[in-house]
């Protein structure tokens, strides 16, 4: 009687307290299909108040899971670990100010998503681009690069400096003046920036963004062939650094996929499979994407080189916004449909290397055709593991997803000339969902026991043992009454 009484407490503090923007929490349902206990979903619309939704959560000891939006797709979205914790929706949090051209940054919130930073960008500075990625316009930029999250122009944690922290007890963490300029990532000193990265000892409310500048060229390098040639031959292009930007290469299943929802978007109908076929021949090999900026005269000495060190089997295209749009053009006068929707129907993946934004990555979700991916006909579980750029291993690292799991997509994503990454995708429907959430925590284990950890975790895996304890000793000095995402980041 007691727990329930206090419980019934706890129920009215939230609306009482913050009842202009605390609701009931929506619909549960996610990409993944995890399920959780969630009352209460909190937007508060200035840093002020997270501050005093904190204080209060530590007043009356409860869980808080804070989201920049929630659009954690296939990882968890909004949900938390644990049942019984309060969201804390930073999405009202989407300032963008303070651009320093000198430094070629931005301070921006939690709520800025990928599609206003570009607008921002378009407005107040065209020459200096933003670093993207797939995960859709509307995700937040800040959120994805505290998960680590993977550009078309280099990793995203990279780009992220000068963190603006709001402690579990109230106080604030944050660079401080006289320590910490605008254009270097540390400041004099121990730099702290580094422990909010997924990690759950803090709530971040800002941060500095690094941008470029627009380069003269901005191209896209396409590869396709055998899996083991494409990697070899990029491997060789990151060795002798003609390449410096992620590469990402889609298999088979994941181009077939990506093809079929790239034609629905641009038709506004279903493609047949003939058309698919049709429109992308290259479905059954492996694609990959790389950007080369610079100047004109440098990438296409780069370009030659790339060309000179390709494996045989691999089949090499370079486009870049002028060249595809003519291309499109002049397919369609000429009569080529199929080829002219091709390349219409790619051009916002292919936008990606030059740092356009768009909801063209969440294409080869099964049952999505726009909206809220959550809301998919169809579940998708995402996870990853880490390799060397190496086919061999790669393919091993596949090859446990699959014996788990046949129903599966994969991309793999290079780094740089030493780490690769395995991006795998469950696609199941409901009512297989609780067999889709046993394989993928096998899989997990195994790709662990294998030498293949994860480089991010979703909201059903916890971290590796062996990183406890120091993990223990943090959240017990930042957060002893494991306020802020308990049972994330933790063993």
């Amino acid at each position: 009687m007691g727990n329930a009484k206090l419980t019934e407490e706890l129920e009215c503090v939230w609306p009482a307290r913050f009842g202009s923007w605390a609701e009931r929490a929506p619909d549960s349902k996610t990409l993944c299909r995890s399920l959780r206990e969630v009352q209460w979903r909190l937007r508060p619309p200035t840093v002020d108040d997270v501050r005093e939704v904190i204080r209060e959560a530590g007043r009356n000891g409860t869980p808080l899971w804070p989201v920049s939006r929630g659009c954690n797709w296939g990882y968890g979205s909004h949900l938390p670990a644990r049942d019984g914790s309060v969201v804390l929706d930073l999405g009202g949090l989407d300032a963008i100010g303070d651009l320093d051209r000198p430094s070629l940054s931005v301070r921006i919130e939690p709520g800025v998503t990928q599609a206003e930073l570009h607008e921002f960008l378009g407005r107040n500075a065209p020459d200096l681009a933003m670093n993207v990625t797939g995960s859709g316009a509307g995700t937040s930029v800040l959120g994805n690069a505290l998960e680590r999250g993977i550009g078309y122009s280099g990793e995203k944690d990279r780009d992220l400096y000068a963190l603006e922290v709001i402690l579990p007890d109230g106080s604030s963490a944050g660079p401080a003046d006289g320590r910490h300029h605008k254009s270097r990532t540390h400041p004099a000193g121990l730099s702290t920036d580094s422990l909010f990265f997924q990690s759950n000892l803090g709530v971040v409310v800002g941060a500095r963004l690094r941008l470029r500048i627009r380069q003269e060229a901005e191209d896209a390098v396409v590869l396709q062939g055998h899996f083991g040639a494409v990697i070899a031959t990029l491997k060789r292009a990151y060795d002798e650094q003609l390449v410096v930007n992620p590469a990402h290469v889609a298999g088979p299943g994941r181009t077939r996929r990506l093809g079929f929802g790239l034609l629905r978007t641009l038709w506004r109908r279903d493609p047949t499979a003939e058309e698919v076929t049709r429109c992308f021949p290259e479905q059954t090999s492996f694609n990959g994407l790389v950007p080369l900026y610079g100047r004109r005269t440098v990438v296409n000495a780069a370009w030659r080189e790339i060309r000179r060190i390709a494996d045989g089997g691999v089949r090499l295209s370079r486009v870049n916004s002028r060249t595809l749009e003519t291309a499109a053009r002049w397919l369609g006068r000429v009569g080529a449909r199929h080829k002219a929707a091709r390349l219409r129907a790619l051009r916002p993946i292919l936008a990606f290397s030059w740092g356009e934004p768009s909801e063209a990555g969440l294409a080869s979700l099964d049952g999505f055709s726009g909206g809220d991916p959550d809301l998919a006909s169809r579940g998708a579980i995402y996870g990853n593991a880490v390799t060397a750029v190496d086919s061999g291993a790669a393919e091993r690292a596949a090859g446990i997803v699959r014996g788990r799991w046949k129903d599966c997509a994969f991309t793999w994503i290079i780094l740089d000339s030493r780490c690769m990454l395995t991006i795998y995708t469950l696609h199941f429907d409901d009512a297989d969902s609780p067999a889709a959430q046993g394989a993928q925590a096998s899989i997990a284990q195994e790709l662990r026991t294998a030498g293949f950890p994860p480089y991010r975790l979703d909201i059903n895996t916890r971290a590796a043992p062996e990183s406890g304890e120091i993990t223990r000793r943090l959240k017990a000095a930042f957060d002893p009454l494991g306020l802020v995402a308990p049972g994330h980041y933790e063993s």
